[in-house]
């Protein structure tokens, strides 16, 4: 919720800078200022609220982004009424923003693996080496190839992008192999300065500052240009998030223009994404068994067999990770080397009583509550956290309540009914992933038309419209 609430305080700020009280008090520097953090610390805001609240440092961050936010919309509503208040309310402010950096750090991805979370992806490997094999063996096909795989978060998208990207025995004859994290903050510059400081042989930290290198796209794809002109190139675009279409069909025009042959593989948990930006059918990567996510277990801790008894309560332990390898890994962290079976009993106990479901580092509700759009994330958080577990929910009276409590607001196009009538139809998209973890984090917000609710619940305050 506070990255959302954050978002709603950026337009108020670029609102006020250039309001002519504010100019009067000479705010106008620190504001633009206050603005560049703000916009500095969104991208990686929802990665805080992701994590399990019982950390102390995730809640000292989030404490600290609902404190930036609703003090930046105070900000500006005392400076709009010109008063005197608002610079001891700055001050406050800027100290608070500072201290809240320290807790945000910025996750990216690479190329290389880890052997043991490759496990049971061998098939998956093949069948996407045999996909962009059979393009190159059609001499109708364009010289791109854009082959996305789609998927719950946390289920070995990249790890699969990675095993492929790796192999160099079954791939061969590309001039460069480049890899790209492109993470929810899309942008076309940071994406053409990574490849071309891969494929000019620079290292990590110049490809940290490149943005500062290379200036203007123009520029950009002149220099992709004479870097590639000829050349046959993997790319590999990890953790794409972009859902506008313009974007991504100008991020196929982009890639089009570059090289001799463009063999691309896109990373995203977002099915519409993947079948906007493709250019061959994409790629469902499914659940792992679960003997495979034991096969996991045992590879971490090196097990290699401890008794019967060490043997079923891992195979239970296993049960509990819905098929995904993250999970997989998480429970083999905590039963780590030990061979106690006293210990393993005590985690399975805890995991079966407390774990609906497996604890991730980024579930896939998570990742799908940082796509959405930020009146989308209050109305959500607003289901998840009112209403107890297994509650009834008459739609209509759910939006009214969305409007009441101005969680959403009209736009120019749609009235504030009908954005919540597509808010509903998202949620319950998201409650219908066929993967089934959905359930568990939307199983309070059962939504229901009036008329389809049973006469036996009308006792328990359910109101019809």
């Amino acid at each position: 919720m506070a990255q959302a609430i954050l978002e709603r305080a950026c337009p108020k700020l670029r609102s006020a800078i250039g309001d002519e009280a504010v100019a009067r008090l000479n705010f106008t520097g620190d504001l633009r200022e206050m603005l560049v953090a703000l916009e500095a610390i969104q991208p990686v805001l929802d990665k805080a609220e992701m994590q399990p609240l019982s950390r102390r440092w995730v809640s000292i961050c989030l404490q600290h982004a609902l404190s930036i936010a609703y003090k930046t919309i105070d900000i500006v509503d005392e400076l709009q009424d010109a008063t005197a208040q608002a610079t001891a309310t700055l001050s406050e402010y800027m100290s608070e923003n500072n201290m809240f950096h320290k807790y945000i750090e910025e996750r990216k991805t690479g190329p290389v693996f880890e052997e043991a979370m490759a496990v049971g992806r061998g098939s998956d490997k093949e069948r996407i080496i045999a996909a962009l094999l059979s393009t190159q063996l059609n001499i109708m096909q364009v010289h791109i190839t854009i082959l996305p795989i789609f998927g719950l978060a946390c289920i070995g998208k990249t790890t699969l992008a990675q095993m492929v990207f790796n192999d160099t025995h079954s791939l061969q004859g590309f001039d460069f192999r480049v890899w790209v994290h492109v993470s929810p903050q899309f942008d076309f510059h940071t994406i053409g300065n990574s490849i071309i400081c891969q494929v000019s042989g620079r290292g990590q930290e110049e490809i940290n500052h490149a943005s500062s290198d290379v200036e203007g796209m123009e520029s950009i794809m002149k220099c992709l240009h004479e870097l590639l002109d000829g050349k046959k190139v993997l790319l590999v675009l990890d953790d794409l998030w972009e859902e506008d279409s313009i974007q991504l069909q100008l991020l196929k025009s982009m890639l089009t223009f570059l090289g001799d042959k463009m063999e691309v593989i896109v990373t995203t948990c977002n099915q519409a994404i993947a079948r906007k930006i493709c250019t061959v059918e994409p790629y469902r990567l499914n659940r792992l068994s679960d003997d495979t996510c034991w096969e996991i277990i045992k590879k971490l801790i090196r097990f290699e067999g401890g008794g019967e008894e060490l043997e079923k309560i891992g195979r239970e332990i296993a049960s509990k990770c819905c098929g995904v390898p993250s999970a997989a890994r998480e429970y083999a962290g905590r039963l780590d080397s030990s061979r106690d079976v006293w210990r393993w009993k005590t985690i399975r106990s805890y995991i079966m009583a407390f774990e609906s479901v497996p604890r991730l580092p980024l579930s896939s509700v998570e990742l799908s509550y940082r796509s959405m759009p930020p009146d989308l994330r209050l109305c959500f958080a607003y289901c998840c956290q009112i209403f107890p577990t297994s509650h009834i929910i008459v739609k209509d009276d759910l939006v009214h309540h969305w409007i009441a409590l101005h969680l959403i607001e009209p736009s120019k196009i749609l009235s504030a009914t009908q954005i919540a009538e597509e808010h509903i139809t998202r949620l319950q998209d998201m409650k219908e992933d066929p993967n089934r973890l959905f359930d568990h984090a939307l199983e309070s917000a059962v939504l229901v038309e009036p008329h389809t609710l049973p006469k036996s619940l009308a006792p328990f305050d359910i109101i019809h419209s």
